[in-house]
């Protein structure tokens, strides 16, 4: 969308003569170059524009002027006058960054918004030369979101050669300012900079004005103006023709607003009466030209009378070639007092105006000052006209508060207004409201028998119940605006096209693929390219093809990067949304997460409720997937989600959700309330037909049922699930409820029913590549992968698909297998020893024997190796000769393996301990999940890490591990003192860098508490004393610093015999002398 260029906007203003330099000011400003950022904020009328203006003057070479105006809230304008601004200096800047925005709609999200700013960063980078950039009036802007967010971004990681200077009435609420005013990188020039001191005033009234005052009367001045610029002017003005005080002071009590009003009336009413009529007609303009004078006010010669304005000094400046611009506190003055003395030619002005704007185009002008007028009648005439227009691009905000204005009274008359209302709330998520728009829509176009108009509302009211899944609802409207439209000769074969779409997603919605893929070939035979770029994906999607699916989705995104046309907020269809749910069905927890994060902000940045809540929904399930050990974040996401659809009162939105408590809820053994969320969530989607999503549910039902042992009730939910797999054709869900079946029937020994269900478990596997399952944890898989190799291996011995179970064993490393347990080995070995055959613990009667245990625990240690027979006896019974330790240690081992596979059959070979020869260990193909193993990792990591908040992250996981000192049980046997000396270290690096990063971040208390741990376990460690003085001293309480000082002395004294390094002594004499 091309906008013209008003060139008086890049123009550096024009600057009388009765301006002061100050001289702090400008030295302040002459260091502009020498900082990233300058913030000019006062009030209006202290000169920021003036004394910027002389600065762009001095400096005219590298300075880039831009006087931002009331309509450039969008981000598109702003941006396209910013590019101008700098093309002006030079001529080729932002060639590529026009085009892309060129191409663009104004419906801005996220992504755009970052490449914008990326784009513009390159250009200005390639210049390779010193740049300011002035931004005047930004106040003008200070409202718009999007624009904010983009000077954040774009200051954040701007280029070193920029230097972005800001006039404003208020100072930008930027994050980043924080950050950037600390390490020096804002100059910032304040109200208290801009006024005039006493001898600046005199210098002003005798030098300028040839205005000679006493001592006593500058004070005076002095006091009423406080130095304000403008209303020093006017002070000067009024004494240039009353000569002195009498006057003013009877108006010194009241406050300096209501001075300043005095004094403009004083200068106004001095004016000749043809003047002040002039005056009070141009005001009206944000920018006064003689063009606009003759055209629409019928004022001929007034090029004259402006000039003449210029050279009175009447608050009036010349930006450009015929362009003027008065003092906006002036403009302001002039308006009021034209409005009070001559309403009705004020409002004939007003409406004169709006109908020239009107005509040439410029309707947003049009309705601003119909807006004034309140002329409600002749807004909904232009909203009628152009408001699909501005609809489309993407002005939600601005046409919500415009037809906001607009009364019941007009909508039912321009009746196309109450279906834009209700298309304006939609993408709001405001759905009953807008539910409530598009049935008024209905009938006053029913009365009217405009048919096309009612098949269009129809559409829309259908939209609702798409957005939010409600494909009952949906398909009655569909069917009837279907009707409505193909009956109708201004119906257009594009409009018909899309409608069967929209039928063809209400199908897939409600579990009807073979209908929908029906209604996606009708409308591919009318040769119009599918528009809603999701809907073939969903398909995919809802009949468990998630590869196509995902390639769609991902060809979406990238189409969506280059494409001209932006969409609107598409409800649960955005593509993080469906990408985020494919990636936990097919295991990938990590980026669920990710896109899941992304929906959430971009449904925050597009102000679209509903999208933010299936976020939350989706990150739920990742969290499923990928923090065990935070499962209530899981329960928290679910419950944000829950909420955010009772305030928008969309109960279907509650469906999953729910189905993901159930699930949660079934793992956690809390089988009533997943049994109950299941209910809930049933209610929803039976309340709506969505069969896909009620079998889904359903399996949650039966894995919940599993999970707690209640296997009569799993049988009824899977196979209830499974017919509705059935009818929804999805094979993803059908694969499912034969695997858990299959489990079933093989634990309960029942092979026939056994292969009845794991039979075609494999093929649907092996049909739609759902290989996945085996290697990664899915939202219905089960939570232990080693369940598959277990029936793996059992299959095999019956011959059920030989060949293809022996590849997969083969690829998981275990192709001689005999025999698997069919569960992870997990061990606690921080902290009190305790281990898991899955998710059963072991209890300690179970081992029978101590010797047994202290064995496996021998074997935990050395996890890594096999240990020869002989090193065993020698660390486990060293007082014993070799044949009674033979004994001992067969009897020992037998009570291991018993312990470790309670199943196994007499005589079978173990699968965790391993033996080679003579010598024995843990099987290294046997899945082992230890804390100690993730403790190191995420140490290690966090230790490595350069970036603070992600090493932050890492060393606060691994730390949950530690519950305490390595087999702390077994702390008087040597053979595992080395280790547990080992990971000790491990844990006091660890938690003083946490401490480290804590006294960054200047969280002293956090930086305190881990010292205090560090101390507890190894009173020598000398840089936590280090961090406790100063923490101490940060705080204000050098007191305690000494404190710690004294005893990390007296402890290396006593138990090292040496004196603090020279850094603790540094760190005591500074403190020592601090003040």
């Amino acid at each position: 969308m091309s906008i013209p260029i008003m060139k008086t906007k890049l123009m550096v203003p024009t600057v009388h003569g009765d301006f002061i330099r100050l001289a702090r000011l400008f030295k302040k400003l002459k260091t502009i170059s020498e900082y990233p950022l300058t913030l000019i904020h006062a009030g209006a009328g202290y000169g920021k524009s003036t004394g910027l203006a002389l600065y762009a003057q001095d400096e005219s070479e590298k300075c880039c002027w831009y006087t931002v105006s009331a309509m450039d809230d969008d981000i598109i304008p702003f941006l396209t006058y910013l590019i101008h601004a700098v093309r002006s200096k030079f001529p080729m800047f932002g060639d590529e960054l026009l085009q892309y925005m060129d191409q663009m709609d104004r419906y801005i999200r996220e992504d755009e918004l970052n490449a914008l700013c990326s784009l513009f960063i390159n250009e200005v980078v390639s210049l390779q030369e010193e740049l300011v950039i002035i931004l005047d009036d930004f106040h003008q802007v200070e409202h718009s979101l999007m624009i904010n967010r983009w000077m954040e971004k774009m200051i954040e990681h701007r280029p070193y050669q920029l230097h972005i200077v800001i006039a404003s009435r208020s100072r930008p609420s930027w994050h980043v300012l924080t950050k950037m005013k600390v390490s020096g990188q804002v100059l910032e020039v304040s109200q208290k900079d801009l006024k005039l001191t006493v001898e600046e005033m005199e210098l002003l009234f005798t030098e300028f004005y040839h205005v000679s005052l006493t001592e006593r009367e500058l004070q005076q001045i002095y006091e009423w103006t406080e130095g304000w610029v403008i209303a020093l002017g006017m002070m000067a003005q009024h004494l240039t023709e009353n000569g002195d005080l009498t006057n003013v002071s009877s108006q010194a009590s009241h406050s300096l607003q209501e001075l300043f009003q005095y004094l403009l009336f004083e200068v106004f009413s001095k004016q000749p009466s043809m003047i002040q009529q002039f005056l009070e007609q141009t005001c009206i303009f944000e920018e006064v030209s003689e063009q606009k004078c003759t055209n629409i006010l019928g004022i001929p010669y007034s090029g004259a009378m402006l000039e003449e304005l210029t050279s009175k000094n009447l608050f009036i400046q010349k930006i450009g070639e015929d362009k003027y611009k008065y003092h906006a506190l002036f403009r302001e003055f002039l308006e009021k007092q034209f409005r009070t003395k001559q309403p009705e030619r004020y409002e004939l002005l007003q409406k004169q105006i709006a109908c020239f704007f009107e005509q040439n185009g410029q309707w947003e002008q049009a309705l601003l000052f119909y807006k004034k007028l309140n002329k409600l009648e002749s807004m909904a005439v232009i909203l009628n006209k152009y408001g699909f227009a501005m609809l489309q691009s993407g002005k939600l905000e601005g046409l919500y508060d415009w037809l906001s204005l607009i009364p019941e009274t007009e909508l039912n008359v321009y009746y196309k207004l109450w279906h834009l209302k209700g298309e304006v709330l939609r993408y709001r998520s405001a759905y009953q409201e807008a539910e409530y728009c598009y049935d008024q829509a209905i009938i006053y176009a029913e009365t009217e028998q405009d048919y096309l108009e009612k098949s269009r509302a129809l559409e829309g009211k259908a939209r609702i119940y798409l957005d939010t899944i409600q494909p009952y609802h949906a398909e009655r409207l569909l069917y009837q605006a279907i009707d409505l439209r193909e009956k109708n000769e201004e119906s257009t074969t594009e409009e018909i096209a899309e409608l069967y779409q929209l039928l063809a997603e209400n199908l897939i919605n409600a579990g009807k693929a073979s209908k929908a893929e029906k209604w996606i070939q009708r409308a591919k035979a009318l040769n119009v390219p599918i528009k809603d770029r999701h809907l073939e994906a969903r398909l995919y999607l809802r009949t468990g093809r998630f590869k196509r699916a995902k390639e769609m989705l991902t060809e979406t995104q990238l189409a969506m990067d280059t494409d001209e046309k932006k969409e609107l907020p598409q409800s649960h269809r955005e593509t993080e949304l469906l990408l985020s749910l494919i990636a936990s069905f097919t295991g990938d927890g990590k980026r669920a997460k990710e896109l899941a994060q992304d929906s959430i902000d971009l449904g925050l940045h597009v102000e679209a409720p509903f999208v933010e809540a299936c976020g939350w929904i989706r990150m739920g399930h990742a969290v499923q997937l990928t923090d065990q050990q935070e499962l209530s974040l899981a329960k928290q996401c679910y419950e944000t989600s829950l909420q955010m659809m009772d305030d928008l009162h969309v109960s279907r939105g509650k469906a999953e959700p729910q189905m993901g408590l159930c699930l949660l809820f079934g793992r956690s053994g809390e089988y009533e309330r997943a049994i109950e969320a299941g209910r809930n969530a049933l209610k929803e989607t039976e309340n709506v037909h969505d069969v896909w999503l009620s079998a889904l549910i359903t399996l949650s039902m039966g894995l919940a049922a599993i999970y707690n042992r209640r296997i009569e009730d799993a049988i009824d939910f899977l196979k209830k699930a499974e017919q509705l797999a059935r009818l929804t054709e999805d094979d993803y869900i059908k694969m499912f409820c034969h695997f858990w079946q299959a489990v079933i029937y093989y634990e309960r020994a029942e092979n026939e029913l056994f292969m009845k269900h794991f039979s075609p478990f494999m093929k649907l596997v092996q049909l739609r590549d759902y290989e996945f399952i085996f290697y990664h944890r899915t939202m219905f898989g089960p939570l232990d992968l080693q369940l598959f190799p277990h029936l793996f291996v059992e299959a095999a011995k019956q011959n059920v698909y030989p060949d293809y179970i022996a590849r997969l064993l083969h690829r998981m490393g275990l192709a001689k297998l005999q025999s698997h347990p069919g569960y992870t080995l997990r061990v606690q070995a921080l902290g009190p020893f305790r281990i898991w055959l899955g998710d059963k613990e072991v209890e300690e009667r179970q081992w029978q024997r101590g010797k047994a245990k202290e064995l496996f625990q021998l074997f935990i240690t050395h996890h890594k190796q096999l240990l020869p027979k002989e090193e065993i006896f020698q660390k486990l019974w060293p007082d014993q000769d070799e044949v009674s330790c033979a004994r001992d240690f067969k009897v020992a081992l037998n009570a291991v393996n018993n312990v470790l596979e309670p199943q196994r059959k007499a005589r079978s070979a173990s699968f965790f301990i391993k033996r080679e020869g003579t010598t024995y260990g843990l099987n290294p193909d046997a899945v082992l999940e230890m804390d100690v193993t993730q403790f190191e990792q995420w140490i290690e990591m966090g230790l490595e890490e350069g970036d603070k908040e992600k090493a932050l992250s890492c060393l606060e996981k691994g730390m949950k591990y530690y519950n305490g000192d390595f087999l702390a049980e077994r702390r008087y046997d040597g053979w595992c003192s080395s280790e547990r000396e080992r990971l000790l270290i491990y844990y006091l690096r660890g938690a003083e860098k946490l401490a480290q990063l804590a006294v960054r971040n200047e969280n002293y208390e956090a930086a305190i508490q881990w010292c205090e741990k560090i101390i507890e376990r190894d009173e020598t460690w000398e840089e936590a004393y280090r961090l406790l003085m100063y923490s101490y001293y940060r705080k204000n309480n050098r007191p305690q610093a000494i404190k710690w000082y004294q005893r990390c002395n007296r402890i290396l004294e006593e138990e090292l015999g040496v004196r603090p390094l020279e850094p603790t002594l540094y760190m005591y004499q500074m403190i020592m002398e601090a003040k």
